[in-house]
């Protein structure tokens, strides 16, 4: 048995379970990772990439200081902010279609503005912070307390998500380089597709 405060092992694992196959389902934040990996490369992708998982952390920061008045705040916009949301990453598959086969070098982000796109998408689906809001909470085992298990909960989902997210930035790159010289152009319309898909998804996105 577990002592006070901490997860049973079998809760933990089915947590740690759970948290690699929510990281393996492709959702806006995986599509802006790709899509701008598969355009820009490695260190643009990694960057998208850590700019969503700082948007994560702060997200289960809020969960796990129990703010609920910021969650509701979330949830009474919720539809603002997906639209908001989705209308910027239409903007960037847009642009991106408009500049497929075009050097690389002659139209990559910096590397502020590829972290400032990430941590933009990470809030631009309201759903996630209301997921964590429920989804993190199942798992604790001491709800008199449930703060220090829903810190560590967070931080394993984090570490989880963190890697996830850098390993769809390296697949994508590679797709990147297989494709490169006279399937460039092709490579950066599928990337401006996957921009768009995620966009579908935050539009389809409900409150359920």
């Amino acid at each position: 048995m577990p002592g006070p405060g901490l997860i049973s092992a079998e809760n933990l694992a089915l947590f740690v379970l759970a948290c690699i196959a929510l990281g393996a389902t492709p959702g806006p934040n995986v599509a802006l990772i790709v899509g701008t990996a598969l355009k820009h490369g490695r260190r643009a992708g990694m960057l998208a990439a850590a700019g969503v998982n700082v948007g994560l952390v702060l997200q289960l920061a809020v969960v796990a200081a129990g703010l609920s008045w910021l969650v509701e705040t979330f949830a009474r916009h919720f539809d603002l902010v997906r639209y908001a949301g989705a209308a910027y990453l239409v903007w960037l598959a847009v642009r991106q279609w408009r500049q497929a086969g075009k050097a690389t070098q002659e139209t990559a982000p910096s590397g502020r503005a590829a972290f400032a796109r990430g941590l933009a998408v990470a809030f631009a689906n309201p759903k996630t912070l209301l997921f964590h809001a429920a989804f993190l909470p199942q798992f604790v085992t001491n709800p008199s307390d449930p703060v220090p298990q829903i810190a560590l909960l967070a931080a394993i989902f984090a570490a989880i998500a963190l890697v996830g997210d850098m390993l769809w930035a390296i697949a994508a790159d590679r797709a990147r380089s297989a494709l490169s010289g006279r399937f460039t152009a092709m490579a950066d319309r599928v990337s401006a597709v996957i921009l768009a898909g995620g966009a579908a998804i935050l539009l389809a996105a409900g409150r359920r």
